[in-house]
């Protein structure tokens, strides 16, 4: 799971009916009044014959890395607007397009109304998933512990193991705040390292090696004078491949001097190819 790019948005006039929708769900007089109308009136809003959610799907697809994979797994298609504050308990959060990512029915389904903060008042964690989906209250105040993407690059808190399990590995130290987020993130919540997702261990570990064979080829191609079109084709093949996060950790163990150990041959094509760092 790598940050999405906050240059994307939808057209100021799909921003402006969003606004609209909130406003809705804002004027309620009570918390649960607010809570009930969010989470009845979002899908009657999210639907195909809506232009609104529309060019907010066209906007979200952009953000997507590959082609339209989920913010979370990156190995199913994303087909649905997940809320990263759910709107049961943050429906002021219901409409607002910054509380938006792409996902997959898979991830989101499991992730649902499961939110947790680090009190303001004393710090500690605290679970705020409702108990059989009703919010009569809004949750504590404090710092909210799932990692959003929109704005915070989720690996900064972990790292892929590439040597060998291809499982997330929390840097922070237990104990921490850091550490809890990040176990919190990827694994109570998202299951990225769960035994019953073993297929995305795999997916991880293929995606390595489509990788390696596609900067392999631009690698062959670039010495025996391909044209640029054709390597432009190469490089999108890279750009489209599911599991981004398995790329941007190549290039971090490239740039951190890990991947010498780990992979010397691929190490010597990033050399030899620097200019793939910044795909």
């Amino acid at each position: 799971m790598i940050q999405l790019p906050d240059n994307i948005h939808p057209a100021p006039k799909t921003l402006e009916t969003l606004n609209k929708y909130q406003s809705v769900v804002d004027i309620q007089p009570t918390f649960e009044a607010r809570s009930n109308l969010a989470k009845n009136i979002f899908p009657k809003r999210n639907k195909k014959q809506n232009s609104t959610f529309n060019d907010v799907k066209k906007a979200l697809t952009l953000m997507c890395s590959g082609t339209r994979r989920c913010v979370y797994c990156e190995d199913s298609v994303a087909d649905e607007v997940e809320h990263i504050c759910p709107k049961d308990l943050y429906p002021e959060l219901c409409f607002v397009w910054e509380n938006y990512v792409y996902a997959c029915g898979t991830c989101n389904g499991p992730k649902s109304n499961k939110f947790a903060v680090f009190r303001s008042d004393n710090g500690l964690f605290q679970s705020v998933r409702p108990l059989a989906g009703q919010v009569t209250a809004p949750p504590p105040q404090g710092m909210h512990v799932l990692i959003s993407p929109r704005i915070e690059n989720p690996m900064d808190y972990c790292i892929l193991d590439l040597s060998k399990t291809f499982k997330f590995v929390i840097l922070a130290p237990d104990g921490t705040d850091e550490h809890k987020r990040a176990d919190y993130t990827f694994n109570e919540v998202l299951r990225l390292n769960d035994e019953e997702k073993e297929y995305l261990r795999k997916a991880r570990k293929n995606a390595y090696d489509n990788y390696y064979s596609r900067l392999y080829r631009y690698h062959d191609r670039k010495l025996k004078g391909a044209g640029q079109t054709e390597l432009e084709k190469i490089i999108e093949g890279i750009r489209e491949e599911s599991h981004p996060t398995v790329w941007r950790e190549i290039q971090r163990y490239h740039k951190k001097g890990w991947l010498l150990e780990v992979d010397p041959t691929l190490n010597q094509m990033l050399i030899a190819c620097p200019e793939a760092l910044s795909w």
